[in-house]
C-alpha cells in the first residue's frame, strides 16, 4: 500500500467538496458565497443525511435564497416549503428558522459580510468561537464550515475533524492534519482530501480506495 496511491484516488473518487455540491463558490471569497457556505453548515449540523442536507442548501440557490438578502426577503412559509420539498421535511421549521437567524445575524454583526467575522476572529479559535454565536452552529458545525472554508482562509488551515482523522487511520494514513497536508501535496488537494475521508467515513470508501489501501 503506497499512501500516495490512496490520497489519489480518495481525491480523486470521493474529494467533491460540499460547497461544489450546493453550488456555494467559496474560492471566489465573496461576500454571497460565504454565506450560503455559512448556510450549508447549518444545515447540515442537523441529524440528518449529508446529501439531504446539502439537496435543501443548493435548493436555496435555486431559489435565491442564498444570500442575505434573499433570506430577508422570504417569508416563513418560502423558506420551509423549499427545506420540505429538498429532503429536509424532519427539520424544515426549525431550518427555516435557523437561516433567517443567520441572515439577520450576518448583517447585523458583520455588515452582510462573513469575511468580517474572519477578520474579527484573527485565529482559527476566533473564528470558530464566531461561527458557534450562530444559532444552529455547534462545534461540529463549526468544523463543517471550517474544513472547507480552509481552502481560502489561511488561518484554518490545515483543519481536519475527527471523523475524517479516524478515516484516514482506518485506510492507514496519518492521523495529524500537518501530515495529510503534506502527503496530499498543496492546499486545495488537502482540503478535497480531508472531504474525502468524510464522505469515506459517511459512505465507505469506494473499491478503488480499499485497493489501494490494501
Amino acid at each position: 500500500m503506497a499512501r500516495k496511491d490512496v490520497v489519489k484516488a480518495l481525491i480523486e473518487d470521493q474529494g467533491r467538496l460540499w460547497s461544489e455540491e450546493i453550488g456555494a463558490r467559496i474560492d471566489a471569497d465573496t461576500p454571497d458565497a460565504w454565506f450560503h457556505w455559512l448556510l450549508g453548515a447549518v444545515l447540515m449540523s442537523a441529524r440528518i443525511g449529508a446529501t439531504q442536507a446539502a439537496q435543501a442548501a443548493g435548493a436555496l440557490k435555486l431559489e435565491e435564497m442564498h444570500t442575505v438578502q434573499g433570506v430577508l426577503d422570504a417569508d416563513r412559509e418560502q423558506r420551509i416549503r423549499v427545506l420540505n420539498e429538498n429532503g429536509y421535511a424532519r427539520f424544515d421549521n426549525r431550518g427555516a428558522d435557523q437561516i433567517m437567524a443567520a441572515a439577520e445575524r450576518v448583517r447585523d454583526a458583520y455588515g452582510g459580510d462573513l469575511r468580517r467575522l474572519r477578520a474579527e476572529g484573527g485565529d482559527a479559535a476566533g473564528i470558530r468561537a464566531r461561527l458557534q454565536a450562530f444559532d444552529g452552529i455547534g462545534a461540529v458545525g463549526a468544523d463543517i464550515f471550517a474544513r472547507e472554508a480552509q481552502l481560502v482562509w489561511d488561518e484554518l488551515f490545515p483543519t481536519a475533524d475527527d471523523h475524517a482523522l479516524e478515516q484516514a487511520r482506518a485506510l492507514g494514513l496519518p492521523d495529524r492534519p500537518e501530515e495529510l497536508a503534506q502527503i496530499a501535496g498543496g492546499r486545495e488537494r488537502y482540503v478535497r482530501l480531508i472531504a474525502a475521508l468524510t464522505r469515506a467515513w459517511l459512505d465507505g470508501p469506494t473499491d478503488r480506495v480499499k485497493e489501494a489501501a490494501a
